[in-house]
This record gives structure tokens, C-alpha cells and sequence, in this order.
């Protein structure tokens, strides 16, 4: 198996190039690490509709066995602003 797994620098690489490139994360927001192909991924970003894009896009390259994600954020605009319009609703 390990012939099939690119180097760690190169995985690396790839994986910040995804996110400045595609996603527009900085490396202050995120920093990455990749053992054996392993990618952690740790930082914050600005939306929490931004994680689920991010992780996917890092676990569709090339190589990645897991990845392991402790990025939070800074604001939650996953809320929907018509939560509290439940007054047009019928009753049944």
C-alpha cells in the first residue's frame, strides 16, 4: 500500500494549493500536516458553510487516506434567517 501513497511534502503541497487555489484559505486560517497520507487539518475560518467544501476538496485528491479536521469557525451563517417565521405554518 505504501507504493500507492504520494510523499507527505508532496501531499502537502497539493493540499494547500487546493485551498488558497480553489477554496481561498489562507495558510494563517488553516495550517495542514499529512503523515502517510493522513491530512489534519487545523485553524479557523471565517463561515461554517465553508467546512463541509473544504473537506471535501481535500478528501477527493489524489492520495489522501483520511482526513482529520479540527478547523472551526468564526461565524455561523449556516442559521437560516427564516427560523423564527413559523407563523404562516399551517397548524395540522
Amino acid at each position: 500500500m505504501r507504493a500507492l501513497l504520494r510523499p507527505d511534502a508532496e501531499m502537502r503541497r497539493r493540499v494547500d494549493a487546493v485551498l488558497g487555489d480553489v477554496a481561498g484559505v489562507s495558510a494563517d486560517e488553516v495550517e495542514v500536516h499529512v503523515v502517510d497520507g493522513i491530512v489534519t487539518l487545523d485553524g479557523r475560518m471565517r463561515h461554517q458553510s465553508q467546512l463541509p467544501v473544504l473537506l471535501g476538496l481535500v478528501e477527493r485528491l489524489d492520495g489522501v487516506v483520511a482526513v482529520a479536521s479540527r478547523v472551526t469557525a468564526r461565524s455561523d451563517d449556516t442559521v437560516s434567517t427564516h427560523a423564527g417565521h413559523s407563523r404562516h405554518a399551517m397548524p395540522w
